[in-house]
């Protein structure tokens, strides 16, 4: 999905400057729309590696395995990027970060009531943050094609 957004015009007139707030708007919009729609994919996709493995899981579940030293739950991390303190993929973004957050937040509610603050961004290294952010940027500017008048 590309977002096309066209170069703004000098604003040399109040007229001109309320034309250009116009389309910066819009554009932010555009942007925002895709960010929005990476989050919306990455629930929809959220831990589909459970399915075919529910077996596994149960199996180890059932012998008392704690979750992440099973073999199940290493290949699950493997195939979900929202495991960040886990296992962080090398082109993690912010989509990856707000997954995170959003699974550990819905998990801890409905399992225990509470927040399980170890597995929040608060524990995300700042260097992974850093790169998400960087890598989010670059994913924002690859998707974007600037048309000529």
């Amino acid at each position: 999905m590309s977002i096309k957004i066209k170069k703004c015009p000098a604003a040399d007139s109040k007229e001109e400057l309320l034309i250009a707030i116009a389309m910066h708007k819009n554009d932010v919009q555009k942007g925002c729309a895709f960010i929005a729609n990476k989050i919306i994919e990455a629930g929809i996709k959220h831990d589909d590696s459970k399915i075919p493995t529910i077996d596994e899981y149960m199996a180890e579940h059932k012998a008392g395995i704690k979750i992440s030293d099973g073999e199940w739950y290493q290949k699950h991390i493997t195939e979900e990027r929202h495991h960040l303190n886990a296992r962080c993929p090398d082109d993690v973004n912010l989509i990856d970060v707000f997954e995170l957050l959003i699974d550990c937040t819905m998990a801890a509610t409905a399992r225990r009531g509470d927040l399980r603050t170890t597995e929040t961004a608060d524990f995300i290294s700042v260097d992974i943050l850093e790169k998400a952010f960087k890598n989010t940027v670059e994913m924002l500017q690859n998707e974007i094609i600037l048309e000529n008048d």
